[in-house]
């Protein structure tokens, strides 16, 4: 072959390489574009996603503190309501209207074997409690009562944040 009829050829495997490199581009252009699609739609659905689960997340925030504080309302007014109470019955002790006595043990009812008469406390001695002494041991079980109330809040607090949120607890 000469020269000259190399030409042509030539000529066209290059046209051709040239069509197929720039074939190749325009499939390569549309790849990259496709992809920076998939990205951007992707990104946009993680964003819709994290926005909708913030929101629920927050609607729940909101929902459990209202209730966490109209437990701590109620618990408030469970605390006024026993310290009135406490108050009505210690001013009861003090004005004598109610009188506070304790069993008091004697030699003949530490020897008692019949515990049908044991249990029915039929002629039990009892000694009287001083108001002081009364209004003191009042003092300690309304103590109590309070920290089991507080308790008990603390309790309910505990198990509407779980339920709320539903936290599993193993």
């Amino acid at each position: 072959m000469t020269t000259t009829a190399w030409r042509p050829l030539a000529a066209c495997l290059l046209c051709g390489a040239i069509a197929g490199w720039t074939t190749q581009g325009w499939r390569k252009d549309a790849s990259i574009a496709e992809l920076q699609r998939a990205a951007a739609t992707s990104k946009t659905n993680a964003a819709t996603e994290l926005a909708q689960a913030t929101t629920r997340v927050l609607t729940l925030e909101r929902a459990a503190g209202a209730a966490l504080m109209l437990r701590a309302d109620h618990l408030t007014q469970e605390q006024t309501h026993a310290k009135t109470e406490r108050d009505r019955f210690n001013y009861d002790v003090r004005s004598g209207a109610v009188r506070l006595s304790i069993p008091v043990a004697s030699s003949q009812c530490a020897t008692v074997t019949d515990t049908a008469t044991a249990a029915g406390h039929r002629n039990q001695a009892r000694a009287e409690l001083d108001p002081a002494t009364a209004a003191a041991l009042d003092t300690i079980a309304g103590d109590g009562d309070d920290a089991t109330r507080q308790l008990n809040a603390c309790i309910d607090a505990y198990n509407l944040v779980r339920d709320t949120y539903h936290v599993q607890t193993e």
